[in-house]
Protein backbone atom coordinates (compact mmCIF):
# COMPACT_ATOMS: atom_id res chain seq x y z
CA UNK A 1 0.00 0.00 0.00
CA UNK A 2 1.43 3.33 -0.91
CA UNK A 3 1.36 5.60 2.12
CA UNK A 4 3.86 7.97 1.26
CA UNK A 5 3.14 11.61 2.55
CA UNK A 6 5.95 13.57 0.69
CA UNK A 7 4.72 12.29 -2.63
CA UNK A 8 4.19 15.76 -4.23
CA UNK A 9 0.50 16.64 -6.14
CA UNK A 10 2.96 16.65 -9.28
CA UNK A 11 4.38 13.45 -8.65
CA UNK A 12 0.74 11.51 -8.34
CA UNK A 13 -1.01 13.39 -11.02
CA UNK A 14 2.13 11.77 -13.13
CA UNK A 15 1.28 8.42 -11.27
CA UNK A 16 -2.35 8.39 -11.95
CA UNK A 17 -1.76 9.64 -15.76
CA UNK A 18 0.31 6.84 -16.34
CA UNK A 19 -0.39 3.49 -14.43
CA UNK A 20 2.50 1.62 -15.22
CA UNK A 21 2.30 -0.21 -11.77
CA UNK A 22 -0.76 -0.97 -9.57
CA UNK A 23 -0.99 1.61 -6.99
CA UNK A 24 -3.02 0.41 -3.87
CA UNK A 25 -4.36 3.75 -1.11
CA UNK A 26 -6.37 3.95 1.62
CA UNK A 27 -10.08 4.76 0.33
CA UNK A 28 -10.18 8.20 2.22
CA UNK A 29 -6.39 9.14 0.91
CA UNK A 30 -7.75 8.36 -2.17
CA UNK A 31 -10.78 10.57 -1.99
CA UNK A 32 -9.51 13.32 -0.58
CA UNK A 33 -5.37 13.82 -1.97
CA UNK A 34 -5.40 11.95 -5.22
CA UNK A 35 -8.69 11.90 -7.08
CA UNK A 36 -9.11 15.56 -7.56
CA UNK A 37 -5.85 16.11 -8.91
CA UNK A 38 -6.78 14.22 -12.46
CA UNK A 39 -11.00 14.47 -12.26
CA UNK A 40 -9.94 16.36 -15.50
CA UNK A 41 -7.93 13.85 -17.19
CA UNK A 42 -10.29 10.89 -16.66
CA UNK A 43 -14.16 10.39 -17.37
CA UNK A 44 -15.90 7.31 -16.62
CA UNK A 45 -16.38 4.72 -18.98
CA UNK A 46 -18.42 2.14 -17.39
CA UNK A 47 -18.90 0.35 -13.92
CA UNK A 48 -20.09 -2.07 -11.75
CA UNK A 49 -20.60 -2.81 -8.00
CA UNK A 50 -20.86 -6.18 -6.05
CA UNK A 51 -23.23 -7.76 -3.73
CA UNK A 52 -21.05 -7.38 -0.72
CA UNK A 53 -20.71 -3.80 -0.97
CA UNK A 54 -17.47 -3.38 -3.54
CA UNK A 55 -16.67 -1.95 -6.96
CA UNK A 56 -14.87 -1.14 -9.94
CA UNK A 57 -14.89 1.51 -12.46
CA UNK A 58 -13.47 1.91 -15.75
CA UNK A 59 -12.02 5.49 -16.70
CA UNK A 60 -11.00 6.42 -20.47
CA UNK A 61 -8.89 9.50 -21.30
CA UNK A 62 -10.72 12.52 -21.69
CA UNK A 63 -9.50 13.20 -25.33
CA UNK A 64 -10.90 9.42 -26.53
CA UNK A 65 -14.31 11.07 -26.21
CA UNK A 66 -16.30 8.38 -26.33
CA UNK A 67 -19.67 10.02 -25.96
CA UNK A 68 -21.35 11.76 -29.10
CA UNK A 69 -21.13 15.71 -29.13
CA UNK A 70 -24.97 17.29 -28.91
CA UNK A 71 -26.79 18.51 -32.18
CA UNK A 72 -27.82 22.17 -32.95
CA UNK A 73 -31.32 22.15 -32.50
CA UNK A 74 -32.75 23.34 -36.37
CA UNK A 75 -34.19 26.20 -37.43
CA UNK A 76 -32.34 28.55 -35.73
CA UNK A 77 -30.89 31.12 -37.89
CA UNK A 78 -27.21 31.53 -37.94
CA UNK A 79 -26.92 35.30 -36.65
CA UNK A 80 -28.32 33.41 -33.03
CA UNK A 81 -26.64 30.47 -33.13
CA UNK A 82 -24.21 30.34 -30.43
CA UNK A 83 -20.52 29.92 -31.40
CA UNK A 84 -19.01 26.47 -30.63
CA UNK A 85 -16.60 23.90 -32.06
CA UNK A 86 -16.73 20.50 -32.11
CA UNK A 87 -13.54 18.67 -30.38
CA UNK A 88 -12.25 15.63 -32.09
CA UNK A 89 -12.77 12.31 -30.82
CA UNK A 90 -10.63 9.28 -30.64
CA UNK A 91 -7.52 11.11 -29.94
CA UNK A 92 -6.82 8.74 -26.79
CA UNK A 93 -7.59 5.29 -25.79
CA UNK A 94 -6.00 5.00 -22.06
CA UNK A 95 -7.86 3.57 -19.65
CA UNK A 96 -7.56 2.80 -16.31
CA UNK A 97 -9.65 0.40 -13.57
CA UNK A 98 -10.44 1.41 -10.00
CA UNK A 99 -11.76 -1.06 -7.64
CA UNK A 100 -13.31 -0.25 -3.66
CA UNK A 101 -12.33 -2.66 -1.40
CA UNK A 102 -15.17 -1.73 1.21
CA UNK A 103 -14.15 -4.74 3.78
CA UNK A 104 -10.79 -3.54 3.54
CA UNK A 105 -10.81 0.07 2.65
CA UNK A 106 -8.43 0.48 0.02
CA UNK A 107 -8.27 1.57 -3.60
CA UNK A 108 -6.55 -0.35 -6.24
CA UNK A 109 -5.60 1.52 -9.45
CA UNK A 110 -4.60 -0.71 -12.29
CA UNK A 111 -3.60 -0.06 -16.00
CA UNK A 112 -7.10 -1.63 -17.99
CA UNK A 113 -5.93 -4.65 -19.92
CA UNK A 114 -3.80 -3.96 -22.68
CA UNK A 115 -4.61 -0.13 -22.62
CA UNK A 116 -1.90 1.96 -24.49
CA UNK A 117 -0.16 5.15 -22.66
CA UNK A 118 -1.43 8.75 -23.37
CA UNK A 119 -1.01 9.97 -26.95
CA UNK A 120 -0.55 13.78 -25.26
CA UNK A 121 1.11 15.22 -22.70
CA UNK A 122 -0.95 16.18 -19.22
CA UNK A 123 -0.93 19.72 -20.47
CA UNK A 124 -3.16 19.29 -23.26
CA UNK A 125 -6.30 18.20 -20.96
CA UNK A 126 -5.03 21.30 -18.53
CA UNK A 127 -5.94 23.41 -21.37
CA UNK A 128 -9.63 21.84 -21.55
CA UNK A 129 -10.63 21.25 -17.98
CA UNK A 130 -9.63 22.53 -14.66
CA UNK A 131 -9.15 19.16 -11.90
CA UNK A 132 -11.48 19.36 -8.84
CA UNK A 133 -8.44 20.53 -6.70
CA UNK A 134 -8.56 23.43 -8.72
CA UNK A 135 -11.76 24.39 -8.90
CA UNK A 136 -12.07 23.54 -4.93
CA UNK A 137 -9.93 26.47 -4.53
CA UNK A 138 -11.72 28.99 -7.14
CA UNK A 139 -15.39 28.08 -4.63
CA UNK A 140 -12.91 29.08 -1.44
CA UNK A 141 -12.24 32.52 -2.64
CA UNK A 142 -15.35 33.17 -4.10
CA UNK A 143 -17.12 32.83 -0.60
CA UNK A 144 -14.99 35.46 0.04
CA UNK A 145 -16.65 37.57 -2.80
CA UNK A 146 -13.65 38.57 -4.28
CA UNK A 147 -13.53 39.66 -7.60
CA UNK A 148 -13.02 37.00 -10.46
CA UNK A 149 -9.49 38.79 -11.28
CA UNK A 150 -8.50 38.62 -7.74
CA UNK A 151 -10.03 34.99 -7.59
CA UNK A 152 -7.60 34.16 -10.88
CA UNK A 153 -4.37 35.80 -9.28
CA UNK A 154 -4.80 33.70 -5.74
CA UNK A 155 -5.26 30.52 -7.11
CA UNK A 156 -2.61 30.58 -9.58
CA UNK A 157 -0.17 31.68 -6.74
CA UNK A 158 -1.36 28.93 -3.64
CA UNK A 159 -1.52 26.43 -6.13
CA UNK A 160 2.21 27.18 -7.95
CA UNK A 161 3.69 27.82 -4.07
CA UNK A 162 1.91 25.52 -2.22
CA UNK A 163 -0.06 22.53 -4.20
CA UNK A 164 3.14 22.70 -6.92
CA UNK A 165 0.03 22.50 -9.32
CA UNK A 166 1.75 25.91 -11.43
CA UNK A 167 1.25 24.00 -14.77
CA UNK A 168 -2.36 23.25 -13.61
CA UNK A 169 -3.20 26.24 -12.40
CA UNK A 170 -1.65 28.08 -15.59
CA UNK A 171 -4.55 27.70 -17.72
CA UNK A 172 -7.21 28.88 -15.20
CA UNK A 173 -9.60 31.35 -17.00
CA UNK A 174 -11.21 34.22 -15.51
CA UNK A 175 -14.30 33.43 -17.50
CA UNK A 176 -14.24 29.75 -15.24
CA UNK A 177 -13.99 31.65 -12.22
CA UNK A 178 -16.99 33.66 -13.22
CA UNK A 179 -19.02 31.01 -13.88
CA UNK A 180 -18.01 29.28 -10.50
CA UNK A 181 -18.60 32.40 -8.65
CA UNK A 182 -21.82 32.75 -9.95
CA UNK A 183 -22.75 29.33 -8.88
CA UNK A 184 -21.27 29.26 -5.22
CA UNK A 185 -22.59 32.82 -4.72
CA UNK A 186 -26.27 32.01 -6.29
CA UNK A 187 -26.53 28.65 -3.46
CA UNK A 188 -24.79 31.24 -0.52
CA UNK A 189 -27.88 34.47 -1.36
CA UNK A 190 -30.73 32.20 -1.83
CA UNK A 191 -31.75 33.66 1.38
CA UNK A 192 -31.67 37.42 -0.52
CA UNK A 193 -33.59 36.38 -2.70
CA UNK A 194 -36.77 36.41 -0.39
CA UNK A 195 -40.41 35.62 -0.60
CA UNK A 196 -42.16 36.01 -4.20
CA UNK A 197 -44.97 38.02 -2.26
CA UNK A 198 -44.28 41.31 -1.94
CA UNK A 199 -45.77 42.11 1.18
CA UNK A 200 -44.49 39.21 3.05
CA UNK A 201 -41.30 40.03 1.45
CA UNK A 202 -41.83 43.62 3.51
CA UNK A 203 -42.57 42.38 6.77
CA UNK A 204 -39.37 40.00 6.38
CA UNK A 205 -37.52 43.53 5.92
CA UNK A 206 -39.18 45.13 8.35
CA UNK A 207 -38.72 42.86 11.08
CA UNK A 208 -34.67 42.48 10.54
CA UNK A 209 -34.68 46.39 10.54
CA UNK A 210 -36.57 46.37 13.85
CA UNK A 211 -34.24 43.41 15.19
CA UNK A 212 -31.42 45.69 14.04
CA UNK A 213 -32.50 48.27 16.16
CA UNK A 214 -33.87 50.70 13.21
CA UNK A 215 -37.06 52.65 13.19
CA UNK A 216 -39.21 51.49 10.31
CA UNK A 217 -42.36 53.01 9.19
CA UNK A 218 -44.69 51.60 5.99
CA UNK A 219 -46.58 53.86 4.13
CA UNK A 220 -49.21 54.15 1.70
CA UNK A 221 -50.04 56.91 -0.43
CA UNK A 222 -53.68 56.14 -2.04
CA UNK A 223 -53.78 58.92 -4.69
CA UNK A 224 -51.16 58.01 -6.50
CA UNK A 225 -51.16 54.22 -5.66
CA UNK A 226 -48.00 54.01 -4.14
CA UNK A 227 -46.05 52.36 -1.09
CA UNK A 228 -42.93 52.80 0.76
CA UNK A 229 -40.47 51.88 3.36
CA UNK A 230 -38.34 54.23 5.48
CA UNK A 231 -35.88 53.08 7.87
CA UNK A 232 -33.22 55.10 10.47
CA UNK A 233 -31.26 53.87 13.18
CA UNK A 234 -31.26 55.92 16.40
CA UNK A 235 -27.64 56.95 16.18
CA UNK A 236 -28.23 58.39 12.09
CA UNK A 237 -31.12 60.13 13.80
CA UNK A 238 -28.63 62.11 16.47
CA UNK A 239 -26.18 62.74 13.60
CA UNK A 240 -28.89 64.17 10.96
CA UNK A 241 -29.94 66.57 13.77
CA UNK A 242 -26.34 67.92 14.85
CA UNK A 243 -25.57 68.13 10.89
CA UNK A 244 -27.95 68.27 8.99
CA UNK A 245 -28.23 71.54 7.76
CA UNK A 246 -26.41 70.58 4.50
CA UNK A 247 -27.84 67.24 3.07
CA UNK A 248 -27.08 65.34 0.08
CA UNK A 249 -29.99 63.09 -1.73
CA UNK A 250 -29.62 61.08 -4.23
CA UNK A 251 -31.65 57.53 -5.21
CA UNK A 252 -30.40 54.21 -6.94
CA UNK A 253 -32.59 51.63 -8.64
CA UNK A 254 -31.88 47.40 -9.50
CA UNK A 255 -31.21 47.07 -5.67
CA UNK A 256 -34.11 44.70 -5.74
CA UNK A 257 -36.58 42.56 -8.13
CA UNK A 258 -39.50 45.19 -7.81
CA UNK A 259 -37.93 48.20 -9.15
CA UNK A 260 -37.75 50.29 -5.74
CA UNK A 261 -35.97 53.07 -5.92
CA UNK A 262 -33.47 53.37 -2.86
CA UNK A 263 -33.20 56.60 -1.49
CA UNK A 264 -30.36 58.08 0.67
CA UNK A 265 -29.76 61.20 2.91
CA UNK A 266 -26.10 61.81 3.36
CA UNK A 267 -24.83 64.28 5.95
CA UNK A 268 -20.95 65.26 7.00
CA UNK A 269 -20.17 65.23 10.65
CA UNK A 270 -17.86 67.57 12.61
CA UNK A 271 -14.77 65.16 12.13
CA UNK A 272 -15.50 65.65 7.89
CA UNK A 273 -16.67 62.44 7.45
CA UNK A 274 -19.85 61.38 5.26
CA UNK A 275 -22.54 59.45 7.09
CA UNK A 276 -25.50 58.02 6.80
CA UNK A 277 -28.70 60.08 7.50
CA UNK A 278 -31.43 57.70 6.66
CA UNK A 279 -33.11 55.20 3.79
CA UNK A 280 -36.40 55.04 2.59
CA UNK A 281 -37.51 53.10 -0.48
CA UNK A 282 -40.41 54.18 -2.94
CA UNK A 283 -42.32 51.61 -5.11
CA UNK A 284 -42.46 54.74 -7.77
CA UNK A 285 -40.54 57.71 -7.95
CA UNK A 286 -42.91 60.80 -7.88
CA UNK A 287 -42.86 63.69 -6.01
CA UNK A 288 -45.73 62.71 -3.37
CA UNK A 289 -44.39 59.69 -2.65
CA UNK A 290 -41.01 60.89 -2.07
CA UNK A 291 -42.81 63.84 -0.19
CA UNK A 292 -44.09 61.39 2.27
CA UNK A 293 -40.71 59.39 2.90
CA UNK A 294 -38.86 62.89 3.52
CA UNK A 295 -42.02 64.16 6.44
CA UNK A 296 -42.01 60.34 8.36
CA UNK A 297 -38.09 60.69 8.67
CA UNK A 298 -38.81 64.36 9.57
CA UNK A 299 -41.62 63.67 12.19
CA UNK A 300 -39.06 60.62 13.63
CA UNK A 301 -35.77 63.64 13.74
CA UNK A 302 -37.83 66.31 14.64
CA UNK A 303 -35.35 69.25 14.82
CA UNK A 304 -33.84 68.50 11.62
CA UNK A 305 -34.16 71.42 9.73
CA UNK A 306 -31.95 71.45 6.18
CA UNK A 307 -30.83 74.73 5.13
CA UNK A 308 -29.54 73.60 1.71
CA UNK A 309 -30.30 70.51 0.46
CA UNK A 310 -27.22 69.22 -2.20
CA UNK A 311 -29.40 67.17 -5.20
CA UNK A 312 -28.95 66.11 -9.01
CA UNK A 313 -30.93 68.12 -11.76
CA UNK A 314 -34.14 66.01 -10.35
CA UNK A 315 -37.55 68.28 -10.00
CA UNK A 316 -39.10 65.35 -7.92
CA UNK A 317 -36.57 65.42 -5.51
CA UNK A 318 -36.76 69.17 -5.56
CA UNK A 319 -40.61 69.04 -5.32
CA UNK A 320 -40.59 66.85 -2.34
CA UNK A 321 -38.32 68.73 0.06
CA UNK A 322 -40.48 71.68 -0.99
CA UNK A 323 -43.41 69.87 0.06
CA UNK A 324 -41.43 68.52 3.74
CA UNK A 325 -40.21 71.86 3.72
CA UNK A 326 -42.56 74.88 3.42
CA UNK A 327 -40.45 77.11 4.83
CA UNK A 328 -40.96 80.75 5.37
CA UNK A 329 -44.70 80.81 4.87
CA UNK A 330 -45.20 78.14 7.39
CA UNK A 331 -42.92 80.47 9.86
CA UNK A 332 -39.97 77.84 9.15
CA UNK A 333 -36.64 78.37 7.98
CA UNK A 334 -36.16 78.39 4.43
CA UNK A 335 -34.90 74.79 2.60
CA UNK A 336 -32.72 75.45 -0.15
CA UNK A 337 -32.64 73.06 -3.17
CA UNK A 338 -28.78 73.24 -4.94
CA UNK A 339 -27.63 71.07 -7.82
CA UNK A 340 -25.12 69.00 -8.55
CA UNK A 341 -22.29 70.93 -10.21
CA UNK A 342 -21.00 67.46 -11.64
CA UNK A 343 -24.36 65.99 -12.84
CA UNK A 344 -25.16 70.03 -14.27
CA UNK A 345 -22.23 69.68 -16.31
CA UNK A 346 -22.84 66.21 -17.76
CA UNK A 347 -26.31 67.50 -18.73
CA UNK A 348 -24.59 70.38 -20.53
CA UNK A 349 -22.36 68.17 -22.14
CA UNK A 350 -25.55 65.83 -23.75
CA UNK A 351 -27.69 69.36 -24.60
CA UNK A 352 -25.27 72.81 -25.26
CA UNK A 353 -23.57 70.81 -27.86
CA UNK A 354 -21.83 74.44 -28.98
CA UNK A 355 -18.49 74.09 -27.52
CA UNK A 356 -18.07 78.00 -26.91
CA UNK A 357 -21.35 78.37 -25.42
CA UNK A 358 -20.96 75.65 -22.52
CA UNK A 359 -17.54 76.86 -22.06
CA UNK A 360 -19.47 80.47 -21.03
CA UNK A 361 -21.99 78.16 -18.91
CA UNK A 362 -18.98 77.05 -17.05
CA UNK A 363 -17.42 80.44 -16.58
CA UNK A 364 -20.89 81.59 -15.61
CA UNK A 365 -20.85 78.19 -12.80
CA UNK A 366 -17.85 79.89 -11.37
CA UNK A 367 -18.56 83.08 -11.20
CA UNK A 368 -18.88 84.41 -7.72
CA UNK A 369 -21.05 87.47 -8.17
CA UNK A 370 -24.73 86.96 -9.00
CA UNK A 371 -24.81 90.01 -11.39
CA UNK A 372 -21.76 88.38 -13.44
CA UNK A 373 -23.26 85.04 -13.74
CA UNK A 374 -25.92 86.23 -15.01
CA UNK A 375 -24.63 88.57 -17.28
CA UNK A 376 -22.27 85.57 -19.24
CA UNK A 377 -25.52 83.46 -19.06
CA UNK A 378 -27.39 86.24 -21.25
CA UNK A 379 -23.82 85.93 -23.59
CA UNK A 380 -24.24 82.38 -23.89
CA UNK A 381 -27.62 82.86 -24.78
CA UNK A 382 -26.62 85.50 -27.44
CA UNK A 383 -23.96 83.40 -28.44
CA UNK A 384 -25.43 80.69 -29.59
CA UNK A 385 -26.68 80.25 -33.26
CA UNK A 386 -29.18 77.59 -32.44
CA UNK A 387 -32.90 78.17 -31.20
CA UNK A 388 -33.35 75.05 -29.64
CA UNK A 389 -30.25 75.97 -26.96
CA UNK A 390 -31.07 79.02 -26.58
CA UNK A 391 -34.46 78.91 -25.08
CA UNK A 392 -33.24 75.51 -23.08
CA UNK A 393 -30.63 77.69 -21.37
CA UNK A 394 -33.34 80.54 -20.96
CA UNK A 395 -36.47 78.31 -19.86
CA UNK A 396 -33.51 75.98 -17.16
CA UNK A 397 -30.90 78.24 -16.25
CA UNK A 398 -31.30 81.73 -16.69
CA UNK A 399 -34.07 82.77 -13.91
CA UNK A 400 -32.78 80.32 -11.25
CA UNK A 401 -28.79 80.66 -10.87
CA UNK A 402 -28.85 80.73 -7.08
CA UNK A 403 -29.68 76.70 -7.73
CA UNK A 404 -26.71 75.75 -9.90
CA UNK A 405 -24.09 78.75 -9.50
CA UNK A 406 -21.49 78.77 -7.44
CA UNK A 407 -22.11 82.89 -6.45
CA UNK A 408 -24.81 81.94 -3.97
CA UNK A 409 -22.61 79.46 -1.85
CA UNK A 410 -20.10 81.91 -1.17
CA UNK A 411 -21.41 82.54 2.34
CA UNK A 412 -20.50 79.32 3.93
CA UNK A 413 -16.61 77.10 3.02
CA UNK A 414 -18.92 73.73 3.28
CA UNK A 415 -20.88 75.03 0.86
CA UNK A 416 -17.80 75.81 -1.66
CA UNK A 417 -15.81 72.33 -0.74
CA UNK A 418 -19.04 70.08 -1.19
CA UNK A 419 -20.22 70.84 -4.93
CA UNK A 420 -21.10 67.47 -5.99
CA UNK A 421 -22.86 64.43 -4.65
CA UNK A 422 -20.20 62.60 -5.19
CA UNK A 423 -19.56 61.14 -1.84
CA UNK A 424 -22.81 59.82 -1.43
CA UNK A 425 -22.61 58.42 -5.54
CA UNK A 426 -19.45 56.54 -3.85
CA UNK A 427 -21.52 54.58 -0.73
CA UNK A 428 -24.49 53.86 -3.44
CA UNK A 429 -21.53 52.07 -5.71
CA UNK A 430 -20.52 50.05 -2.87
CA UNK A 431 -23.94 49.12 -2.78
CA UNK A 432 -24.39 48.16 -5.60
CA UNK A 433 -21.44 46.24 -6.12
CA UNK A 434 -23.20 43.70 -4.05
CA UNK A 435 -26.57 43.68 -4.41
CA UNK A 436 -28.57 42.30 -7.08
CA UNK A 437 -31.65 42.89 -9.30
CA UNK A 438 -32.91 39.31 -8.36
CA UNK A 439 -32.69 40.23 -4.64
CA UNK A 440 -35.90 40.94 -2.51
CA UNK A 441 -35.91 43.52 -0.33
CA UNK A 442 -34.75 42.09 2.97
CA UNK A 443 -31.89 41.29 0.50
CA UNK A 444 -31.39 44.66 0.10
CA UNK A 445 -31.61 45.38 3.74
CA UNK A 446 -29.21 42.81 4.31
CA UNK A 447 -26.12 44.05 2.28
CA UNK A 448 -26.89 47.52 3.71
CA UNK A 449 -26.57 46.94 6.70
CA UNK A 450 -23.20 45.39 6.18
CA UNK A 451 -22.13 48.37 3.74
CA UNK A 452 -23.06 50.49 6.31
CA UNK A 453 -21.00 49.43 9.26
CA UNK A 454 -18.32 48.93 7.02
CA UNK A 455 -18.73 52.62 6.28
CA UNK A 456 -18.96 53.18 10.44
CA UNK A 457 -15.47 51.00 11.34
CA UNK A 458 -14.13 53.97 9.06
CA UNK A 459 -15.47 56.78 10.19
CA UNK A 460 -14.85 55.26 13.85
CA UNK A 461 -11.43 55.11 13.26
CA UNK A 462 -11.04 58.43 11.74
CA UNK A 463 -12.76 59.73 14.80
CA UNK A 464 -10.63 57.83 16.86
CA UNK A 465 -7.32 59.55 15.19
CA UNK A 466 -8.61 62.81 15.70
CA UNK A 467 -9.15 62.67 19.05
CA UNK A 468 -5.79 61.00 19.53
CA UNK A 469 -4.10 64.11 17.41
CA UNK A 470 -6.41 66.66 19.66
CA UNK A 471 -5.08 65.28 23.03
CA UNK A 472 -1.36 65.20 21.92
CA UNK A 473 -1.39 69.25 21.14
CA UNK A 474 -2.73 69.63 24.35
Amino acid sequence: MDTNDNITPTEKRMRLFNVNEPIELPIEEFEKSWWPLVTNIWTQYNSYKFVNGDSWKIYVCRLAKHRESSTRQEGISIDKRRQTSARPSDLCNAKIKITWLMSSEVVQIERYKDSPDHTHPMQDIDRIKRPQVVRDLVEQEARKNYPSPAIVSAVKEYGADNLSLGSTVRELKRKEVTNIKHKVRGAMETNLVGSDNIESDIFEAKSHLEDQGYQVNHFHVSSHSTQGLVFVHPAQLTKLRNHGWLTLVDSTHKTNKYDWRLFTLYIRDSYGCWDVGAHFFVSREDGDTVAEAIKIVRSNCRHWMPRYVLMDQSNIEANAFKKAFPGLQAGEQECETIFCTVHTMRTWMRRIYEKTVRDKMVMAMHKTTKIGCERLVAEAINQSSIPDIQSYIQRNYQKNTQQWALWARQCSPLLLQTTSTNPLESYHSELKKRTSPTHGLIGTVYILITVTHKYKIKILLIDIYFYRCCTQNY
